[in-house]
């Protein structure tokens, strides 16, 4: 329960921003052989990695995860199953006065 509640707030504050992310242009689009829940387990963990709290759901046919960071950056990707895995998308937006951070987007793919 202890690591729920602390999870909380980050999950909160990239739900939020996640809304927003999804009316950008795709950063990433792609095909993955894993199932929803797989990809988006391994994306979380990678992200988590980086040092960001990373936000995951998973259902049947549909999953997400997302995260900010405290230089601007805001992720979030969605899965969709399509029979022979799933469809993942990726978007973002990240501070502009700083330099682009490729280690999102490379996790991303690292898991297809």
């Amino acid at each position: 329960m202890k690591r729920f509640l602390a999870m909380l707030p980050g999950a909160l504050l990239a739900a939020c921003g996640a809304h927003g992310l999804r009316d950008t242009t795709p950063k990433l689009s792609s095909h993955t052989g894993k199932d929803v829940a797989a990809y988006v387990e391994c994306v979380r963990g990678k992200w988590d990695a980086l040092g960001v709290q990373a936000s995951a759901s998973a259902k049947d046919q549909e999953g997400r995860v997302s995260a900010s960071d405290k230089n601007g950056a805001r992720e979030l990707i969605q899965a969709t199953a399509d029979g022979t895995g799933a469809l993942v998308v990726l978007y973002e937006r990240q501070d502009r006065d700083k330099t682009y951070d490729p280690r999102y987007r490379d996790a991303a793919v690292g898991c297809l």
